[in-house]
């Protein structure tokens, strides 16, 4: 490789998932000289907090369980399930590496369970669970950026882009000018930055509501690079939201299977065990606003029925505890009624009245479900018999539950299938990539079950890099 003048072949801002992948990769592609520079005190940005699910189709952990899948099928289910609305380059050329990129993490120290588990509600197995979660993720990808030589500067904040006529040529962070022969932003979304969240994710804003589970470093950083140069941004108002209700900053992915869900005018309208991806498209085509009903048995379960309502999650994962409610337990719940945000009474007419929806209508909800459940079959929206509890123990409960929990940002950079960043024109802004959170375009309007971004991340930030590496080869030779 011809010695390049620049600092830097390569410099990587962020060191989360997309980040530690593109340098890693960059250097694995010849790269000698590879900066990741890295705004927080810590490495691995909201990556680190993430379950550690990585979607991935052809894996060799597939392969060793028997399941026989390919990814042009995961390429046409992720295309149907977002009714064709990404930018179909890009994922395919994500989808066709996806299994290859859960091998490339695991021969690089990631450790994955050999079981793997249905993330939504794909028709295969696709989802690979990280033994540790996304911080054992994290630090696997960290120690083999450390051994290949990569240099991670932390506390480091890149401020701006450096130019020269259209290409870019490195970065400025805190005052200092570093050059590099190209560039991969990976700076994570913006999920910590309110001003952003309501700007370019209005849906998941509600004021004195919304919170975010990511790290204190996602502030939207790219946005600020695209309004410099002039890139697109795109993926409006896309992201992934789980449902919240107002009583504390309790993440809580999925419902209790006993639970029903209804719409603001009283209607049930979907199994409430989805996953959490269709629950938040399903809730945002219902105005964002729906009510989590319940009984107080519940709450309260007789002897005889504790286990079937301890059991309540269709959701088994090798790397999680079983999982339990947070946010609907007898405490918080009778906690919460005491201050008005949940609504209990001793009868359906009265609970109708306190959410302000007609009582026929709930009456009428609540004695089809319970029906349902005395047959054992959920003949309207398919959820599994052993969920299905009646509610008919007084007090019963309902709780207004809004999708302002933000998970994730998914507008931002628009990209190439090799991850090139796009100006307004069209063209691929020479020597800058992009991967991760900060790009938009690629996660749709439907999540696509758990895992869906940190394959994007781990997926993509391979691609950055190594394009990154053949751009900088080409620069220092010419």
């Amino acid at each position: 490789m011809t010695v390049s003048e620049s600092d830097f072949d390569v410099v990587v801002i962020g060191a989360g998932a997309a980040g530690l992948a593109a340098a890693l990769s960059a250097v694995e592609q010849g790269c000698t000289r590879v900066l990741i520079s890295e705004a927080t005190s810590v490495v691995g940005g909201s990556s680190r907090l993430a379950g550690g699910v990585v979607m991935g189709s052809g894996s060799r952990l597939q392969q060793k369980a028997g399941i026989d899948d390919d990814p042009s099928d995961l390429f046409k289910e992720y295309m149907s399930l977002n009714h064709w609305d990404v930018a179909a380059g890009p994922v395919k050329r994500l989808t066709a590496r996806s299994g290859e990129t859960i091998d490339w993490l695991a021969d690089r120290g990631v450790k994955f369970f050999d079981r793997l588990i249905f993330g939504g509600d794909e028709r295969k197995p696709r989802s690979h669970c990280v033994d540790g979660g996304g911080q054992s993720l994290v630090n696997a990808l960290s120690a083999a950026c450390r051994s290949a030589g990569v240099d991670i500067a932390l506390g480091h904040r890149v401020d701006q882009l450096l130019t020269d006529g259209d290409k870019v040529t490195g970065v400025i962070a805190e005052g200092e000018t570093i050059t590099a022969d190209a560039v991969v932003i990976a700076t994570g979304g913006f999920g910590a930055n309110p001003e952003l969240l309501q700007k370019y994710f209005p849906s998941s804003w509600t004021a004195d509501w919304t919170w975010y589970i990511g790290a204190d470093g996602s502030r939207g950083d790219a946005i600020g690079f695209a309004e410099q140069l002039g890139a697109q941004l795109t993926g409006f108002d896309r992201g992934l939201r789980t449902l919240d209700p107002h009583f504390a900053k309790l993440n809580e992915a999925f419902l209790p299977g006993w639970t029903i869900l209804l719409d603001s005018s009283g209607r049930r309208f979907c199994d409430e065990t989805a996953p959490y991806g269709i629950l938040d498209t399903l809730v945002r085509a219902r105005g964002n606003r729906a009510f989590v009903v319940f009984d107080d048995a519940a709450l309260r379960p007789p002897a005889e029925s504790a286990d079937r309502y301890r059991d309540c999650y269709k959701q088994v994962w090798p790397n999680h505890p079983p999982f339990r409610p947070k946010n609907y337990t007898a405490d918080l719940v009778d906690e919460n009624v005491a201050t008005g945000r949940a609504k209990s009474a001793r009868d359906l007419p009265a609970l109708a009245e306190a959410i302000g929806v007609p009582a026929e209508t709930l009456e009428g909800e609540v004695h089809r479900y319970n029906t349902l459940a005395a047959n054992g079959e959920d003949t309207d929206f398919g959820k599994a018999g052993k969920f299905l509890l009646p509610l008919s123990t007084a007090p019963f409960y309902a709780v207004e539950v809004r999708p302002a929990t933000v998970n994730m940002t998914s507008c931002g950079l628009r990209i190439d299938e090799k991850a090139r960043v796009l100006r307004h024109d069209g063209a691929a802004i020479d020597g800058l990539f992009a991967a991760g959170e900060c790009t938009g375009g690629i996660l749709g309007e439907t999540y696509m079950g758990s895992g869906n971004s940190l394959a994007n991340a781990c997926g993509f930030g391979r691609i950055a890099g190594e394009e990154a590496a053949h751009a900088a080869r080409s620069g220092a030779a010419s």
